[in-house]
């Protein structure tokens, strides 16, 4: 624990950056609340904070709980300007049992999907709604690397994945995820499949477009917004959770 005399000797934001820190840790471990009201009364004199801020501040510390401790942590990093990312948050996900997890026989297949931040959110919802494998198309961003690591938490580890082309999909029924098709409340998804998910600027390629709709078709998510479109996270996050609750309520999970 780093002595609040160590930490009236660094730089304002220095400063800020390792008070919110603090914070943070005492919001899930707790901390000696004498500890934590020198370490508060620091930063409020700091030039970096106005009048408003340092209200904002002392109206969460008076609550005293640990979501008020955090509230403090993230205030301090708007003022710092840094952006909260879900890697931010407390947790070892180094312990967590794979083998737990329920499988169905889906898998994707990410076509030219660019981000690795989006490739690592897909990760993370497959394993949630229980995908057994993934393919990555060449032009995809990796898995291994380190913004899609991290967005993953961990799961680009848990999902068995491997590169290849169409040509390497198997036997399986493939469908995609593209606007254009069936609505998703009435498409019927096979029990053991493959879904193409395309890029996020020209979506699934021409190639896989005719692959999709040679065998299972085309799903599509109604939208009812002006701008008529989703992030590709998130639509496919839409698409899984449908999949494996048809799946699941068919009794098809081994």
């Amino acid at each position: 624990m780093i002595l609040p005399k160590k930490i009236r000797t660094l730089k304002p934001r220095v400063q800020l950056r390792k008070v919110g820190d603090i914070f943070h840790e005492a919001a899930s471990h707790g901390m000696d609340d004498a500890y934590l009201e020198e370490v508060l009364g620091i930063v409020l004199g700091s030039d970096l904070l106005d009048e408003d801020g340092r209200e904002r501040l002392r109206s969460f510390f008076s609550r005293h709980d640990s979501i008020s401790f955090d509230d403090i942590h993230y205030y301090l990093l708007s003022v710092l300007g840094d952006v909260p990312a879900d890697w931010d948050a407390s947790g070892d996900d180094g312990d967590v049992d794979w083998t737990r997890r329920t499988v169905f026989p889906h898998a994707l297949y990410l076509d030219h999907i660019r981000s690795p931040y989006n490739v690592g959110s897909i990760f993370r919802s497959a394993e949630a709604f229980g995908v057994e494998s993934i393919i990555i198309a060449p032009g995809t961003a990796s898995p291994e690397h380190p913004r899609a690591a991290r967005t993953s938490r961990g799961t680009c580890s848990a999902i068995p994945w491997r590169e290849a082309g169409l040509d390497g999909l198997g036997d399986m029924p493939v469908f995609a995820l593209e606007t254009g098709g069936e609505d998703i409340d009435s498409f019927t998804f096979p029990e053991r499949g493959v879904c193409i998910i395309g890029s996020e600027e020209t979506g699934i390629s021409p190639e896989a477009r005719r692959l999709a709709l040679s065998s299972a078709g085309i799903v599509s998510i109604r939208l009812y917004g002006a701008k008529g479109s989703l992030n590709v996270s998130a639509a496919s996050a839409i698409m899984l959770a449908r999949w494996a609750s048809l799946s699941g309520s068919s009794g098809k999970a081994p």
